[in-house]
Parts: structure tokens; sequence; C-alpha cells
């Protein structure tokens, strides 16, 4: 099998050269990132923890709403019960410290009836406004960890379980873990390198909406994929179909089964499919 070189820039990987004015710390900081997944048993110098908060909480934000809230968890036993409720993920348990990145209008509510007014932005557009509040705060985070030489995974799979979660965190109504963060030391070992992404050319675009030769770069990052063996022992099951013949297995037939298969995208994707009834229920409107 040929060996798979550790390239740890996108821009050493897909032969980007930049002139040294526009090659600084923040931009190889931001092309260097790959989500890692095993930690040191080291905890963070508080210093540098309140460095990645500060960071965080400068993130831009809608109106100045900030219509977010961070959940620091460090408790060994809580973090278990969190990397459990997140697919069993032992890196959630390794990390020094977990971070949960939640939706929250439970202050803005609680401001409005302070203020003595009625709350009225039951919509749509005040969750989709607080989650990305929320994503913001964390890719700050991301960013300031990377810069200070830590090693950090974002967990999606806080979702699974958002009940479960929401009593372990005691959320109140209004308030929706989004999003955790590992972050910690990497233990020796756990990197892959930067995973290839889809060509610019598919995923930007000009002024307007492009699909010029979408099945070509398409096939062209296949071939990537394929190469690199990336999804030897992870392809997606047809659950009792045969298998399709003469098609290669690459980013398209392993994106195409989990988008035909939910399932396969959340362990608990019978908890995920139910997200808008456990919206409402926690204070959230999407009318």
């Amino acid at each position: 099998m040929t060996k798979i070189s550790h390239i740890t820039s996108r821009l050493e990987l897909e032969g980007i050269t930049l002139p040294n004015d526009f090659l600084n710390q923040t931009i190889e900081v931001l092309t260097s990132h790959e989500s890692v997944r095993g930690f040191q048993p080291k905890p963070l110098p508080e210093e540098m923890f309140e460095a990645i908060i500060t960071a965080s909480r400068s993130a831009p934000t809608s109106s100045n709403l900030q219509a977010y809230s961070i959940i620091v968890v460090k408790n060994e036993e809580r973090k278990d019960k969190l990397a459990r409720l997140s697919g069993n993920q032992n890196f959630i348990r390794e990390a020094p410290v977990f971070l949960i990145f939640c939706a929250d209008i439970f202050r803005l509510k609680y401001v409005t009836a302070r203020q003595e007014y009625r709350f009225s932005a039951d919509t749509l557009e005040m969750f989709l406004l607080a989650a990305m509040d929320a994503s913001l705060a964390l890719q700050n985070a991301v960013v300031a960890a990377e810069s200070l030489g830590l090693a950090c995974c974002p967990v999606g799979s806080i979702r699974n379980d958002p009940i479960a979660v929401a009593e372990e965190l005691n959320l109140p109504k209004g308030v929706f873990a989004v999003s955790g963060l590992a972050i910690g030391f990497e233990r020796e070992g756990v990197r892959r390198g930067v995973k290839p992404r889809l060509p610019s050319q598919v995923t930007v675009h000009v002024e307007t909406y492009s699909r010029d030769d979408l099945d070509k770069y398409l096939n062209e990052y296949d071939q990537t994929m394929i190469s690199r063996r990336t999804y030897d022992g992870r392809r997606v099951s047809l659950a009792g179909e045969p298998e399709k013949g003469g098609i290669e297995y690459g980013w398209c037939e392993h994106t195409a089964r989990r988008c035909s298969r939910p399932e396969t995208i959340a362990v608990s994707a019978s908890l995920r499919e139910n997200l808008k009834q456990i919206l409402k229920e926690y204070g959230f409107s999407l009318k």
C-alpha cells in the first residue's frame, strides 16, 4: 500500500503559493486546520484557556444580540456522560476541556420581559440567528486554540440526544446545544494530515451560482479520495440491497449513501429527526 504523507497545510496540499505579504500566521493557522481526536491527560493553563474564551466571545454577532452561550465542562463524570450522549466518542473524555456552544434566546426573552415588553421574535430567523452566533463563537475558539498550539475537534453529535444534554447541562427553555468542541494537547500519532476539500470551482462561485463542469470536478475529487483510501472500512451499507456493479466508492457514492440513509449521518438519527419538535419544546419557534 502506498503510504500517504501527512500534509499539514491546505496551501501545500493544493499547490497554492501566496506572496509573503499575504501569508501571515493567521492564514497559516486557518489553512492548517485538522480535527484531532486524541488528547493528552494534561490540563490547559488558565491563562491559555482565558485567551481562547475571550477570542471566542469576540466573534461577530448579529445586531449585537449575542444570542449564544458557552458551557465549559471540565468535570470528568460530566464529560463521560456527554461522551456517551455524543456517540460514545472517547476523545471527549480525554480532552481536558469540552465546550458546548448553544443557541440562546432565553436571555433575550428575559431582557424583553424585564424591560416590560412582549417577546415577539418567535421566528425561524431568530433560531438561525442564534445558531449562527453560536457557530461563529465556536469557529473563533477553534482558530484561537490552534494558534496556541492546541488541537481541537467540533462535535456535532452533541445533538444526538438534545433532551438528555439539556437536562445534564441544566439548559433553560430557549437554549439549545448546537455543537461541542473538544480542546487539548494532542496525543502523539493521532494526526492524519489535512483532508482534501472539494475543488474551489465547486464551492466558490463568482457573481452567480455556477454548475459549469460540476461532474468533471466531482470526478476529480472522487479520484483523490479513492487514491487516499479515505473510505476503506467506512463504507455505508445498503441495508441488505446488493452492491452496485462498476461503481467506484469515493466521496460521491459515500455522500449519496449517507444522504439516502440519514441514520448514517447521526448514530441517534431518530432523535435528530425530531429536532423540530424538540426545538419547539425548548422555546424556539420555526414559523
